[in-house]
C-alpha cells in the first residue's frame, strides 16, 4: 500500500516540475543576486545558531554567488519612487512582521 503513495507523489511532482519548466519558458526571468545574497545572510546565522548544516551550507552558498554577480544587484526603488499601492503594501506588510514578532516574542516570555 505505501508503494502507491510514494508513486503518486513521484507522480505529481513530475507532473509539477514539468508546469514550471513549461511555465518558465513562456516568460524570460532573470536571477535577483541580491535577493540570494540576503537570503544567505540570513541563512548561515540560522545554521549555525540551530546546528543545521543544510542551513550553513547553503546560506554560505547564496552569499556568494550574490557576492560573485554584484555587479547585476537589480537597484530597489526608493520610497518616493513607488507607486502608493505599492508602498502601502510594503508598509503593510512590514507591520505584520512587526505584530507577529511581537506576538511571538510575549507568548515565549508568557511560556517561560
Amino acid at each position: 500500500m505505501e508503494i502507491w503513495i510514494i508513486i503518486a507523489m513521484v507522480v505529481l511532482l513530475l507532473i509539477v516540475v514539468g508546469a514550471v519548466i513549461m511555465l518558465r519558458k513562456e516568460k524570460e526571468y532573470q536571477t535577483d543576486y541580491r535577493a540570494l545574497f540576503i537570503v544567505g545572510v540570513t541563512w548561515m546565522p540560522l545554521g549555525i545558531a540551530t546546528e543545521n548544516n543544510a542551513f550553513l551550507v547553503l546560506g554560505v552558498v547564496f552569499m556568494v554567488l550574490g557576492l560573485a554577480n554584484r555587479d547585476k544587484w537589480k537597484e530597489q526603488p526608493s520610497w518616493s519612487d513607488m507607486d502608493p499601492a505599492k508602498r502601502k503594501l510594503k508598509i503593510s506588510v512590514l507591520l505584520g512582521l512587526v505584530v507577529f514578532l511581537g506576538v511571538a516574542l510575549l507568548a515565549f516570555l508568557l511560556m517561560k
